[in-house]
C-alpha cells in the first residue's frame, strides 16, 4: 500500500509510539509485506528466525521488536509488538470504508463492460473495457 502522500520517519514513529533508527526526516513511500515491499516501503518482522530477511529485504524501513544495527540506507523503527503498529498504521492510512451499494461510485468500468446480476463491486475499483463480470462475483476494494 502506497501513502497518499510521503511521510516523514518521525511522524510515523509518533503515530505508533515507536522509538526510530535513522534521519527524523527519513522518507516514508508506503508499507507491504516481505515478498513485495519496494523501497520506501515499511515491512515488519517481530520473529529473530526472520529478522535478516526483512532487514535484507528491499524495504528501506523495518518496524523490529528489538534493537539492531540499522543496515546502512534504511531506518528501523523499534516497537514492543510489530504486527500490532503495522495494523495500527493499515487503519491509518487505509481506514474501512463500508458499502452502501453494490457498485461503488468511486469504482471505474470501462466502456463496453457487462455487469451481470448479483455483482459487488468496491471502493476505488477499475475495470477495463470489454469485460464480462459474471454474476455473483465480488471485487473488493482497490483492486
Amino acid at each position: 500500500m502506497k501513502f497518499p502522500k510521503p511521510q516523514q520517519l518521525q511522524d510515523i514513529a509518533r503515530l505508533i509510539g515507536a522509538r526510530f533508527v535513522g534521519s527524523p526526516d527519513f522518507e516514508v513511500l508506503g508499507m507491504n509485506e516481505i515478498h513485495v515491499v519496494e523501497p520506501g516501503d515499511i515491512v515488519f518482522v517481530d520473529h529473530p528466525k526472520y529478522y535478516d530477511k526483512a532487514l535484507q529485504s528491499a524495504a528501506t524501513i523495518v518496524l523490529i521488536n528489538k534493537d539492531v544495527p540499522c543496515p546502512e540506507g534504511k531506518a528501523l523503527l523499534i516497537s514492543d509488538d510489530p504486527f500490532r503498529d503495522f495494523n495500527k498504521l493499515t487503519h491509518h492510512f487505509k481506514p474501512f470504508q463500508p458499502a452502501n451499494q453494490s457498485i461503488a461510485s468511486s469504482a471505474k468500468i470501462g466502456k463496453n463492460t457487462l455487469i451481470q446480476p448479483h455483482v459487488f463491486i468496491g471502493n476505488d475499483v477499475v475495470i477495463g473495457e470489454n469485460c464480462i463480470i459474471h454474476p455473483n462475483v465480488t471485487i473488493y476494494d482497490g483492486c
